[in-house]
């Protein structure tokens, strides 16, 4: 890319969890590290994402659990919400963790500017802050994520036409809202307003929630909606919205072909998230975004121009903080000529931290099916797990799936309690041949809902004791 006269060994746009996580990976190594984002570091999972929602998420489970007390011999009054101190809690959160990656900036010797960068040439970025400044580098890496999607046509305008980012911001809402869009974003806000007191109409046009995973996941979600007052409607089509009434009309076609029409005061634009390219400089250096509008990008993260990487939710796949992580780890590896293996997508965990919280991790069985495998299915339903009994929850399941005639696991499925916290051990497992047989042979403590995995394990082999 440049001589040994360049400036630093690697500029990276974006601090989020891409570009924070490659930058200290980079310093580790030995590279001298600039990074340009004009937003805090942390990017939208610290700030406008995962941490913000799972902890209004764990509000909402306090409160739901509050409501259940009488089933426990408990007697509470009904609990009332202090939204200033509800966003103080939160506001904590946030301050803790961006002071922690400042610090992490520091102690590795860090450069971040708070500037936007665009690239003026394969090797040259330009820091955009009002001066003419720039950077000669050996390697750039590209992390500026994505926003949310608005449905065509309809703009956000932050006060009845929201994304998750609008949502948050401003901190709750009181009346009725819908959200279009049943996958995780969407489910997860359902379960939060609800709990906050919101009357919600839930719009998916696929014909369950979590479309993209196993349908018994969707399936056992959208029971537990209805019993919180939650309204679904899935195989929605032929969705309007009518703005120039007050409150908003939206008139649709659910799953029966029957067409319904709804009153409500905003609605929750939950459809995915897109890229952000614009203003980075790809036209200046010959690259182009590929399918969806995301950058293509090699197995190692390298981009068409050698010496430009990308990495996390501009590169498509799964929009995943964890999974951008690793990506960015491999890019800087790469590097920095270690080769290191690409990221496999059927070992990125996949969560929903509803209550109660789905996961999946590689293929369902459907997938794994057309794929040519012969797939053998172990299962455990939750109501023979005594933690989840102790807990009141009846409901959920785990489901393993393997190949019948290697053994390896082909995907891991379910929905229940603390299940985010458990599926790491399967994700592990995943990339090991013999990864079935150790969690069948591991000691699970008693009573956690862990055992439930254990036994879905045992039953592929018909070994499950409690079943």
């Amino acid at each position: 890319m440049l001589s040994m006269s360049a400036d630093t060994d690697l500029v990276v746009l974006g601090a989020g969890s891409a570009g924070y996580v490659g930058a200290i990976r980079a310093a580790q190594l030995g590279m001298r590290v600039t990074v340009l984002d004009p937003a805090p570091v942390g990017g939208t999972c610290l700030h406008d994402g995962c941490i913000p929602t799972k902890a209004l998420l764990e509000v909402s489970g306090f409160l739901r659990s509050l409501g259940e007390a009488e089933r426990f011999g408990i007697s509470v009054p009904p609990p009332t919400r202090n939204p200033e101190k509800l966003g103080l809690y939160r506001s904590a959160i946030i301050d803790r963790l961006t002071r922690g990656i400042e610090f992490l900036f520091k102690k590795h010797g860090i450069t971040h500017v708070r500037a936007k960068g665009t690239l003026m040439a394969p090797g040259l970025v330009r820091i955009v802050d009002g001066t003419s400044r720039e950077l000669r580098t050996r390697h750039v890496l590209l992390a500026t994520g994505s926003r949310p999607r608005p449905l065509p046509g309809l703009p956000f305008d932050g006060r009845r036409i929201l994304s998750s980012t609008d949502m948050l911001r401003l901190g709750g809402f009181d009346g009725r809202i819908a959200i279009i869009g049943g996958g995780a974003i969407g489910c997860e806000f359902a379960d939060i307003l609800s709990a906050f007191g919101s009357r919600v109409l839930l719009l998916e046009r696929e014909s369950r929630l979590l479309p993209l995973e196993d349908p018994e996941v969707g399936d056992v979600l959208a029971r537990e909606f209805s019993g919180m007052g939650i309204e679904v409607r899935t195989g929605v089509t032929s969705l309007s919205i009518i703005q120039d009434s007050s409150p908003l009309s939206l008139v649709f076609m659910d799953g029966k072909g029957r067409q319904e029409e709804a009153q409500t005061e905003a609605v929750l634009v939950a459809i995915g998230r897109e890229p952000v390219l614009e203003g980075i400089g790809l036209e200046n250096v010959g690259l182009l975004p590929g399918k969806g509008g995301f950058l293509p990008v090699s197995p190692q993260g390298e981009t068409a121009v050698p010496g430009i990487y990308a990495a996390g939710d501009l590169v498509g796949g799964l929009l995943l903080a964890h999974k951008a992580s690793h990506e960015a780890i491999i890019a800087i590896e790469a590097m920095a000529g270690k080769n290191p293996c690409p990221l496999d997508p059927s070992q990125v965990p996949r969560v929903v931290y509803t209550h109660p919280e789905a996961v999946s991790i590689g293929l369902t069985r459907e997938e794994a099916e057309g794929r040519g495998h012969s797939v053998s299915e172990g299962r455990f339903p939750l109501m023979a797990n005594g933690r989840s009994l102790i807990e009141g929850n009846r409901k959920g399941f785990f489901k393993v799936l393997s190949d019948r005639d290697t053994g390896r696991i082909l995907g891991f499925h379910g929905i229940g309690p603390h299940s985010s916290e458990m599926i790491g051990a399967v994700a592990s497992a995943m990339g090991d041949k013999e990864g079935a047989q150790r969690l069948m042979e591991g000691i699970f403590p008693h009573p956690t809902v862990s055992e439930a995995i254990h036994e879905a394990f045992l039953d592929l082999v018909g070994r499950a004791i409690h079943r």
